[in-house]
């Protein structure tokens, strides 16, 4: 996967969550989940841009 997709992703996921924290507040199991799906992928991001 190239550094743009993953980046893409990034924002992707990083919209789930600002949307799911407002609807449902920051402690929802759902938020929570969504928050470890952005820090994966933020991992990845980092690992590629290392790597």
């Amino acid at each position: 996967m190239k550094s743009k997709e993953i980046q893409v992703e990034m924002e992707r996921q990083r919209s789930i969550l600002h949307q799911l924290a407002s609807e449902y507040g920051f402690l929802d199991n759902r938020v929570l989940m969504q928050s470890q799906k952005l820090d994966e992928w933020l991992n990845k991001y980092e690992r590629h841009k290392n790597g």
